[in-house]
């Protein structure tokens, strides 16, 4: 609310000041400062008049490049639907050779593999260096016996 306040406070200081400075000035200065206000409002008319007419031309340009644009999509997708339905519908002679030559091109990567490449095999000899996984992970077993040798050599 303070704002507010200020600012028409200010306002009305700013008109009052204007009207005393204007009754100040003579007649012939009165009609001077009259015609060059009136100059510049023509001059604000004119270019507010012209940006109005710029913006409509663009506008206008707007709409046209987009309906221009919206007819050339609209025409590709109807000319692909037609094309894809053409495809599809219509030629079913054209897909059975489509088949046939999907089928040969098939027969020729698998004829292709039957060559000498080497292919890479893994076991797990060879890639565990022949340990046997499994036992590792179990828990080693004890014997509770004492070996034969131990007992004969505390004999004797």
């Amino acid at each position: 609310m303070g704002k507010k306040l200020g600012f028409l406070v200010g306002l009305a200081a700013g008109a009052v000041a204007a009207r005393t400075a204007y009754n100040r000035l003579s007649d012939e200065d009165k009609a001077a400062f009259k015609a060059n206000v009136q100059d510049k409002l023509d001059v604000a008319k004119d270019r507010a008049v012209d940006y109005a007419f710029y913006a409509s031309d663009a506008w206008d340009d707007f709409k046209e490049t987009f309906s221009d644009q919206s007819q050339t999509v609209s025409d590709r997708v109807r000319d692909a639907a037609s094309q894809l339905g053409d495809k599809t519908l219509n030629h079913p002679a054209d897909s059975d050779d489509t088949d046939e030559s999907l089928r040969s091109e098939l027969a020729d990567v698998s004829s292709a593999d039957s060559d000498d490449s080497d292919d890479i095999v893994l076991n797990s000899e060879e890639t565990f260096g022949g340990a046997d996984v499994a036992d590792e992970t179990a828990t080693p077993k004890t014997d509770p016996k004492p070996d034969d040798d131990t007992d004969d050599s505390q004999k004797d």
